[in-house]
């Protein structure tokens, strides 16, 4: 009698492959090697080689498949990837990992006053007119033109001010050509000026080109002269969009008061600038984490160098801490805070601590946090640890902070 040969059963195979895996995993598991990629925290950050082999030590070599560049060409300060496989097949864990020297910075805490010309034309909104008929018109919004649109040139002629603008318009004969970005990307659009009744081409597009503030200088770096200010980005009142820098400048403000803040309604430092005051920087830059630029000299010449190390942000810890500030003309003062809250971040976040002010004669002069204390450094343990950004608005003792780690890579 002839047996007859059975084809084995593939799903049945699978099946058992299945179970071996699993039953592998689960024994893997409960590794001391897997207990030390649990507790890996959610980003790692290091001095150099050997700081970061310290703190993957108990990662067996085989598991950490890869250290790849994620996005960033700058070795000195740069933010890679760390995947850790099982059996080089098996994603556990893809880890940011930040390799570069630690910063040292000098902190400030100065009042300033911000003033920022526009890279083109913020468009605010759109108004209407009348003709020498007295009928009325917007060309601009039936065009398509919208509030946070920024105006790049008019008909191919860049424009950094409402008077370059109204020039070309005037100049003009039939329609005009508009580029415009918006959220990213470069449209453009055909408008027919219309003559208004007092006797101006116009097209109905209300635009800013500069803004003017007060806010707090945090630190510079003491190797490279780089200012930060703020801790957040300037934004234009209106339409909330960041706003584009043509060019800009940071100057010591006046201070002239306090409205102090209450529970629902944050208080702010008042104070005045103009072209006589000190020019302390020059602004390059306006992103999410703060403005930047390079300092003067005759203002750094007038420092003392106390450059402080930048914590890492696994370095923070809750508990005390101070802020530099200025409340009025007598200078910079340090007042106690206490860290409350510490978000874990693995990228660049603007809301990553939380502290709440304990300063007596902080809260007796203004309640706490008020507005134009936004860049205010944290301090604690010998380091500068973040910046101030945002105050609670019903609760002014307490308030956010950015990592100024994150900061000196802006």
């Amino acid at each position: 009698m002839r047996l007859k040969y059975k084809k084995p059963n593939k799903h049945r195979i699978f099946a058992i492959g299945g179970l071996i895996i699993s039953a592998l995993i689960c024994f893997f598991n409960f590794t001391p090697s897997m207990r030390n990629v649990r507790s890996l925290p959610s980003a790692i950050f290091a001095e150099n080689i050997d700081g970061l082999n310290l703190a993957l030590n108990g990662i067996p070599n085989s598991m950490r498949q890869s250290v790849a560049a994620a996005g960033s060409d700058d070795e000195t300060l740069s933010e890679k990837e760390l995947n850790i496989k099982l059996f080089g097949l098996i994603t556990l864990r893809s880890i940011p990992v930040y390799v570069g020297e630690r910063k040292c910075v000098i902190p400030c805490g100065d009042a300033i006053g911000i003033s920022i010309h526009t890279k083109g034309l913020l468009v605010v909104g759109n108004g209407s007119f009348t003709d020498a008929g007295g009928k009325r018109h917007s060309p601009s919004s039936d065009a398509g033109i919208r509030a946070g649109d920024r105006i790049i040139s008019v008909n191919g002629i860049e424009v950094n001010t409402s008077e370059e603008m109204q020039r070309v318009i005037d100049g003009s004969t039939g329609g005009v050509g508009l580029t415009v970005e918006r959220n990213g990307k470069v449209l453009s659009f055909n408008i027919v000026p219309v003559n208004a009744d007092d006797g101006r081409l116009k097209i109905g597009a209300w635009v800013r080109d500069s803004t003017i503030g007060i806010g707090t200088l945090s630190f510079i770096d003491s190797a490279t002269g780089k200012t930060a200010a703020l801790g957040h980005a300037v934004v234009d009142s209106d339409t909330g969009e960041i706003i584009t820098v043509l060019n800009g400048s940071m100057c010591r403000a006046k201070l002239i008061g306090i409205k102090k803040g209450r529970n629902g309604d944050p208080g702010e430092l008042q104070g005045s600038f103009d072209d006589k005051c000190e020019l302390i920087s020059d602004i390059t830059g306006n992103g999410e984490l703060g403005i930047f630029g390079t300092v003067r000299s005759e203002y750094l010449n007038s420092l003392q160098n106390n450059a402080l190390t930048v914590a890492f942000p696994n370095e923070v810890h809750l508990g005390p801490a101070v802020i530099l500030t200025s409340l009025d003309n007598s200078g910079v003062k340090e007042y106690s805070c206490e860290i409350i809250k510490l978000y874990k971040q693995s990228y660049a976040e603007q809301k990553g601590i939380i502290i709440q002010i304990t300063d007596e004669s902080l809260l007796s002069a203004a309640g706490g946090i008020v507005q134009g204390m936004s860049g205010s450094p944290i301090l604690q343990d010998g380091m500068i640890v973040g910046v101030v950004t945002h105050v609670f608005v019903n609760d002014p003792t307490r308030g956010y902070g950015v990592y100024a780690y994150w900061m000196t890579d802006d």
